[in-house]
């Protein structure tokens, strides 16, 4: 059974100009005064928000991250630059376990506390 009151009409309406996935022409016809159909923009409220919203950036590449890490590369440089330029540490410093001596805190004449074997 054909519809010959809607048929003409609708076939010669303006078809939407969208690109389907299956690379041919959307066959919907286009809503009046605008060149795509319902599906593919033509609507109301539908394609990207005013101002270009959808070009926020967020995460690890906003300004404030760039920056952030810049400063903890610069950071890191002075003070490997800085630990450079320090004199050789002693002997005396180096792991006291492998010596069998033990290490005195600054001020204090007795060893640390996670240094002595005193269980109570």
């Amino acid at each position: 059974m054909s519809h010959t009151r809607n048929t003409g009409p609708m076939r010669a309406s303006l078809r939407c100009g969208a690109r389907t996935r299956n690379g041919e022409t959307c066959r919907a016809p286009a809503l009046r005064g605008k060149a795509r159909c319902r599906m593919h923009g033509g609507a109301w409220g539908s394609g990207a928000p005013f101002g270009n919203g959808n070009a926020v950036k967020h995460g690890f590449f906003t300004g404030e991250a760039i920056d952030e890490r810049k400063f903890v590369r610069t950071m890191l440089s002075e003070a490997e630059s800085l630990l450079r330029t320090l004199p050789a540490a002693s002997e005396t410093i180096g792991n006291s376990r492998d010596r069998g001596t033990q290490h005195t805190l600054p001020g204090t004449d007795s060893p640390p506390s996670h240094l002595t074997n005193d269980r109570k």
